[in-house]
């Protein structure tokens, strides 16, 4: 049982030993009296008092235990969200981690990379232009294009 609940039987506890007291002490004291009296018109208030003060406890603690309730459904909510994060957060870090894939194909540079570089070794041996058109298989007019093009570099 919660703590409260507890206080509660507690406070009806001692409510119900007071009234016994009281019933105690008129019940001994034979007749009643204009003390006695009096004294049952305090009882019945106090009783009143109590059972006004009980039913205000039972409220206030109906209103903590709702609160308790909606502040442990707000707290598990974000603890499902945490650990999905978390779980996403592992994942992106294994994924970093992994090593990454080489490729089992060898480098190709680029094919008009070759040709080019082709065209400068042959200018450098000194052919020309139809001399490194016919040794590339490539039209004359693309040759002097790139011969063209690295006389400006």
């Amino acid at each position: 049982m919660h703590w409260l609940w507890w206080l509660q039987i507690g406070a009806d506890l001692i409510l119900l030993g007071a009234i016994a007291v009281l019933l105690v002490k008129l019940t001994r004291g034979g007749g009643v009296s204009s003390g006695a009296m009096a004294s049952s018109a305090d009882l019945e208030r106090f009783l009143e008092e109590a059972g006004s003060l009980t039913q205000e406890f039972d409220r206030l603690l109906g209103e903590k235990r709702e609160l308790v309730r909606t502040t442990l459904i707000t707290l598990d909510s974000r603890i499902e969200k945490l650990k999905d994060m978390t779980r996403e957060m592992d994942a992106r870090i294994e994924s970093c981690q992994a090593p990454s894939i080489v490729s089992k194909e060898p480098y190709n540079p680029n094919p008009m990379d070759e040709f080019r570089e082709k065209v400068a070794r042959l200018a450098r041996e000194g052919k020309n232009s139809s001399q490194i058109a016919q040794a590339t298989g490539r039209p004359r007019g693309e040759v002097e294009l790139v011969l063209g093009l690295n006389s400006g570099k």
